[in-house]
């Protein structure tokens, strides 16, 4: 259950930032609040996004955002941005904060799951038709999310986290952020956690009618494109539609190749949700 929406208040300059760098459509077409829903009992912050025109039913995609705790989280400029340019495409987009208690990956893997039900009730959704997208850490959640439910038609997975133990390896600092979320003193309980959390342990679990589109960039210092990699190989061994598009030289934010991502992006949801 949605307890509260807010409009976005921003300044004169982020709305000219907004209009030449997402387009005008983005601002103008498109309507995007702050929320505030209810998952398990939790009190969690979001995003919805949707057409002005709800004279209509829309197609959902659920974003998922990347890094831990306070890092990674959405400003308001942000999410006109982002959440506006996807809903410009002609879909509702529903984001979750994750709750306060993240356990990357733990419990808040609910805090997306919950967002479903949030689309049930609303008049211009239509929540047959759902995609999702995550982006780093969202990845993770991602793939966590697609051995929960077989509601999501497709899935766009860009920079996606998908084995923890190469990050662990590749980034110190990692390192003891998850010896402080999964424990530092059971060392079997820690890695346990770790391999829950690394899709390439479970790749086998998630549901293989969800067409998968992994992007990632080579030169990615953040999470090694090899995660997407073995993903592919993963789950085409498993019988899943999936495609992998490295992108030469891309850094973790596909900074300099936003055109060529968004194409792809929107392809792949126009492809298995709208049509």
């Amino acid at each position: 259950m949605i307890l509260s929406e807010k409009e976005l208040i921003l300044s004169e300059l982020q709305i000219k930032l907004i209009k030449s760098g997402w387009g005008g459509k983005v601002f103008e077409d498109v309507d995007v609040k702050k929320i505030i829903y209810d998952s398990d009992g939790v009190e969690v912050e979001g995003y919805l996004a949707h057409p002005k025109d709800t004279g209509k039913k829309y197609g959902l995609i659920i974003w998922n955002r990347g890094g831990h705790k306070s890092d990674g989280r959405i400003d308001d400029f942000l999410a006109r941005g982002i959440f506006g340019e996807i809903a410009s495409w002609g879909y509702v987009v529903l984001a979750s904060q994750y709750r306060d208690e993240d356990e990357f990956g733990g419990k808040d893997v609910n805090d997306v799951l919950n967002l479903i039900p949030l689309a049930e009730k609303m008049m211009f959704c239509d929540s047959d038709k759902i995609g999702i997208e995550g982006w780093s850490r969202g990845g993770m959640m991602a793939y966590k999310v697609l051995t929960s439910t077989t509601r999501i038609k497709c899935a766009v997975i860009i920079s996606g986290l998908a084995d923890l133990f190469r990050s662990e390896e590749q980034r110190s600092g990692l390192a003891k952020i998850y010896r402080k979320l999964f424990g530092e003193e059971d060392e079997i309980r820690y890695k346990d956690k770790m391999r829950e959390r690394s899709a390439v342990f479970f790749a086998d679990k998630i549901n293989k009618e969800t067409h998968i589109l992994l992007i990632h960039g080579t030169s990615d210092d953040k999470v090694s494109y090899l995660d997407s990699e073995d993903m592919y190989d993963k789950l085409k061994a498993n019988g899943i539609d999936c495609e992998i598009k490295l992108i030469e030289g891309g850094d973790h934010y596909l900074r300099k190749k936003r055109e060529e991502v968004q194409k792809l992006r929107k392809e792949w949801f126009d492809r298995f949700v709208k049509n």
